[in-house]
């Protein structure tokens, strides 16, 4: 698998992965497609709300895409409508589907920047259609991250394996909730299992160990596969690794879907610490 690298925002400006030694990964052209290319009404895209719609400062993964179809978008001043009712960037919620109107130019940075946006069209879900995922998966990484906090006080980059995880998460946001993830820590991100980031040079197989990093990650647990349930479930483990003794595991997790609601919550089944 090619080596993948998200880079965090530091707060004077961008954070360079420690690993850009290994293998630098440049940003590859955004080709809109055919029936995106600019008209009188500007170019539209079909995007999902990762995170920051309390702020305003929205994080957003373009529908079935790439994992470089990651956005930044200030909201404040951008005109928005809900189900084409006139609203604020207050309306939005983390989890909604949202038409991007914008100029059709885009700066390849990651996350990529649009470039004049004039209309955000958000749409609430039917029937409960949307659920935040995102957001669930978020909250899980950084509960790791608090959990024997020792762990991971002094890392530079986190490996971030969502390959696994359940609920069909598209690339566009894996890679979303990745780097955000960093962001919010401070330190650089890579995507890859263990055996992968062992063969990358980061993780020390060998000796079982990685000296400058962790690695988090969200499996599916298969156990609870021929459970029947009336409402959608979860079942999932997570865990944070730094070497054969130290590591920290959230075992036999769930979360439920309401009816008309997102997956807000989870509960862990048990912990470990190795």
């Amino acid at each position: 698998m090619k080596k993948r690298l998200i880079v965090a925002a530091a707060l004077t400006g961008l954070l360079f992965l420690t690993a850009c030694a290994k293998q630098t990964v440049s940003q590859p052209e955004q080709n809109l497609p055919q029936q995106d290319l600019p008209g009188k009404n500007g170019v539209t895209m079909l995007c999902t709300i990762v995170d920051g719609a309390q702020s305003g400062d929205l994080l957003l993964a373009r529908q079935d895409a790439s994992a470089y179809d990651v956005y930044r978008l200030q909201a404040a001043q951008i005109p928005v409508t809900v189900d084409g009712v006139t609203a604020s960037a207050e309306n939005l919620t983390d989890g909604m589907t949202v038409e991007v109107t914008f100029s059709g130019n885009i700066a390849e940075t990651f996350p990529a920047q649009l470039g004049e946006v004039t209309a955000l069209d958000a749409r609430t879900p039917n029937q409960g259609g949307y659920t935040d995922l995102c957001g669930l998966y978020l909250q899980v990484l950084n509960d790791l991250w608090k959990t024997d906090a020792g762990l991971n006080s002094d890392i530079t980059i986190a490996g971030v394996d969502l390959s696994t995880a359940p609920g069909e998460l598209t690339p566009a946001e894996k890679a979303a909730i990745i780097w955000r993830f960093g962001e919010e820590h401070g330190v650089a991100t890579v995507t890859g299992t263990f055996d992968e980031l062992a063969a990358q040079g980061y993780v020390d197989k060998e000796h079982l160990q990685w000296e400058d990093g962790c690695l988090f990650s969200i499996t599916e647990n298969h156990s609870h596969d021929a459970e029947q349930s009336s409402l959608p479930t979860l079942h999932f483990d997570a865990e944070k690794w730094r070497s054969g003794t130290g590591a920290y595991y959230f075992m036999n997790c769930s979360s439920l879907w309401p009816e008309n609601g997102t997956w807000s919550t989870y509960q862990v089944g048990s912990e470990a610490i190795s």
